[in-house]
Protein backbone atom coordinates (compact mmCIF):
# COMPACT_ATOMS: atom_id res chain seq x y z
CA UNK A 1 0.00 0.00 0.00
CA UNK A 2 3.10 2.36 1.05
CA UNK A 3 4.49 1.73 -2.19
CA UNK A 4 1.28 2.38 -4.30
CA UNK A 5 0.82 5.45 -2.82
CA UNK A 6 4.69 6.65 -3.34
CA UNK A 7 4.23 5.89 -6.91
CA UNK A 8 0.89 7.56 -7.28
CA UNK A 9 2.57 10.65 -5.22
CA UNK A 10 5.43 10.57 -7.43
CA UNK A 11 3.87 10.31 -10.87
CA UNK A 12 1.26 13.17 -9.66
CA UNK A 13 4.10 15.10 -9.11
CA UNK A 14 5.71 14.52 -12.25
CA UNK A 15 2.36 15.56 -14.36
CA UNK A 16 1.15 18.07 -12.05
CA UNK A 17 4.86 20.17 -12.38
CA UNK A 18 4.08 23.22 -15.09
CA UNK A 19 7.47 24.76 -14.32
CA UNK A 20 10.87 22.25 -14.14
CA UNK A 21 13.37 24.20 -11.82
CA UNK A 22 15.02 23.46 -8.64
CA UNK A 23 13.96 24.10 -5.51
CA UNK A 24 16.26 24.65 -2.48
CA UNK A 25 17.15 20.96 -2.67
CA UNK A 26 19.18 21.84 -6.14
CA UNK A 27 19.31 20.10 -9.27
CA UNK A 28 17.88 16.33 -10.01
CA UNK A 29 15.13 14.25 -9.98
CA UNK A 30 13.92 15.45 -6.98
CA UNK A 31 14.09 18.81 -7.77
CA UNK A 32 12.78 18.19 -11.22
CA UNK A 33 9.61 16.52 -10.13
CA UNK A 34 8.61 18.71 -6.81
CA UNK A 35 8.99 22.29 -7.55
CA UNK A 36 6.80 23.55 -4.76
CA UNK A 37 9.61 25.63 -2.14
CA UNK A 38 7.91 24.11 1.01
CA UNK A 39 10.08 22.36 3.72
CA UNK A 40 8.42 18.84 3.44
CA UNK A 41 8.62 18.75 -0.11
CA UNK A 42 12.20 20.23 -0.48
CA UNK A 43 13.16 17.79 2.26
CA UNK A 44 11.54 14.83 -0.15
CA UNK A 45 13.38 15.90 -3.30
CA UNK A 46 15.98 16.61 -1.07
CA UNK A 47 16.40 12.41 -0.19
CA UNK A 48 14.73 11.42 -3.60
CA UNK A 49 18.42 13.60 -5.37
CA UNK A 50 20.19 11.75 -2.72
CA UNK A 51 19.02 7.98 -2.95
CA UNK A 52 19.08 7.54 -6.60
CA UNK A 53 22.25 9.61 -7.37
CA UNK A 54 20.60 11.64 -10.00
CA UNK A 55 21.73 14.99 -8.27
CA UNK A 56 25.68 13.78 -8.74
CA UNK A 57 25.43 12.53 -11.96
CA UNK A 58 23.25 15.61 -13.30
CA UNK A 59 26.23 17.83 -12.16
CA UNK A 60 28.41 15.77 -13.85
CA UNK A 61 27.02 15.37 -17.15
CA UNK A 62 24.69 18.50 -16.90
CA UNK A 63 22.19 17.07 -17.40
CA UNK A 64 18.48 17.05 -14.54
CA UNK A 65 18.41 20.60 -14.03
CA UNK A 66 21.91 21.05 -13.36
CA UNK A 67 24.82 23.12 -14.92
CA UNK A 68 27.96 22.12 -15.69
CA UNK A 69 29.20 25.69 -15.03
CA UNK A 70 30.17 25.06 -11.20
CA UNK A 71 33.48 24.93 -9.24
CA UNK A 72 35.41 21.77 -11.36
CA UNK A 73 34.35 23.35 -14.82
CA UNK A 74 35.77 26.40 -13.30
CA UNK A 75 38.88 25.07 -11.99
CA UNK A 76 39.37 23.36 -15.43
CA UNK A 77 39.17 26.73 -17.57
CA UNK A 78 41.57 28.88 -14.94
CA UNK A 79 43.88 25.77 -15.57
CA UNK A 80 43.48 25.88 -19.23
CA UNK A 81 43.51 29.77 -19.23
CA UNK A 82 47.04 29.29 -17.23
CA UNK A 83 48.91 27.00 -19.50
CA UNK A 84 47.55 29.21 -22.96
CA UNK A 85 48.79 32.46 -21.17
CA UNK A 86 51.55 31.50 -18.85
CA UNK A 87 54.42 33.53 -20.40
CA UNK A 88 52.25 36.01 -20.32
CA UNK A 89 51.01 35.70 -17.16
CA UNK A 90 54.16 35.49 -15.28
CA UNK A 91 55.42 39.11 -16.64
CA UNK A 92 51.87 40.67 -15.81
CA UNK A 93 51.94 39.61 -12.60
CA UNK A 94 55.39 40.69 -11.80
CA UNK A 95 54.09 44.47 -13.13
CA UNK A 96 50.95 43.70 -11.25
CA UNK A 97 48.89 44.74 -13.95
CA UNK A 98 47.78 43.49 -17.45
CA UNK A 99 45.01 42.23 -20.25
CA UNK A 100 45.61 38.65 -18.93
CA UNK A 101 46.26 39.05 -15.43
CA UNK A 102 42.37 41.00 -15.52
CA UNK A 103 40.97 38.08 -17.25
CA UNK A 104 42.71 35.65 -14.59
CA UNK A 105 41.03 37.48 -12.22
CA UNK A 106 37.92 37.85 -13.58
CA UNK A 107 38.06 33.83 -13.96
CA UNK A 108 38.55 33.76 -10.23
CA UNK A 109 35.21 35.46 -9.62
CA UNK A 110 36.49 39.27 -9.47
CA UNK A 111 33.39 41.02 -10.82
CA UNK A 112 34.53 44.87 -10.30
CA UNK A 113 37.11 47.29 -11.16
CA UNK A 114 38.07 47.53 -7.53
CA UNK A 115 38.57 43.29 -7.29
CA UNK A 116 40.17 42.83 -10.25
CA UNK A 117 42.68 45.58 -9.02
CA UNK A 118 42.87 44.26 -5.44
CA UNK A 119 43.02 40.65 -7.26
CA UNK A 120 46.56 42.35 -9.34
CA UNK A 121 48.20 43.98 -6.34
CA UNK A 122 47.72 40.61 -4.16
CA UNK A 123 49.05 38.61 -7.00
CA UNK A 124 52.00 40.80 -7.66
CA UNK A 125 53.14 41.12 -3.95
CA UNK A 126 52.82 36.74 -4.01
CA UNK A 127 54.71 36.46 -7.26
CA UNK A 128 57.25 34.84 -5.75
CA UNK A 129 55.15 31.98 -4.23
CA UNK A 130 53.15 31.61 -6.99
CA UNK A 131 55.95 31.44 -9.72
CA UNK A 132 59.31 30.30 -7.27
CA UNK A 133 61.34 29.82 -10.37
CA UNK A 134 61.26 29.87 -14.19
CA UNK A 135 60.50 25.95 -14.96
CA UNK A 136 57.27 26.24 -12.52
CA UNK A 137 54.26 24.49 -14.22
CA UNK A 138 50.88 25.48 -14.97
CA UNK A 139 49.30 23.10 -12.49
CA UNK A 140 51.65 24.72 -9.66
CA UNK A 141 51.16 28.19 -10.67
CA UNK A 142 47.48 27.44 -10.41
CA UNK A 143 48.17 25.56 -6.76
CA UNK A 144 50.44 28.16 -5.82
CA UNK A 145 47.83 31.07 -6.70
CA UNK A 146 45.41 29.07 -4.13
CA UNK A 147 48.04 28.26 -1.26
CA UNK A 148 48.10 32.18 -1.46
CA UNK A 149 44.74 32.83 -1.20
CA UNK A 150 44.82 35.21 -4.35
CA UNK A 151 41.18 35.06 -5.25
CA UNK A 152 40.23 36.22 -1.66
CA UNK A 153 40.71 39.64 -3.20
CA UNK A 154 37.61 39.27 -5.44
CA UNK A 155 35.33 38.29 -2.70
CA UNK A 156 36.46 41.01 0.01
CA UNK A 157 38.31 38.49 2.25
Amino acid sequence: MLKALFTVFILGSIFSTSAMAAGDAGCGLGGLIITKNSKLLQLFAATTNGSTGTQTLGITFGTSGCSANGLVQNDKQIQYFVEVNQAELTREMAQGHGEKLSTLAALNGCASEGQISSFNTKAQSNFGMIVPSAKTSAVDFVNNMKSASVADACHGS
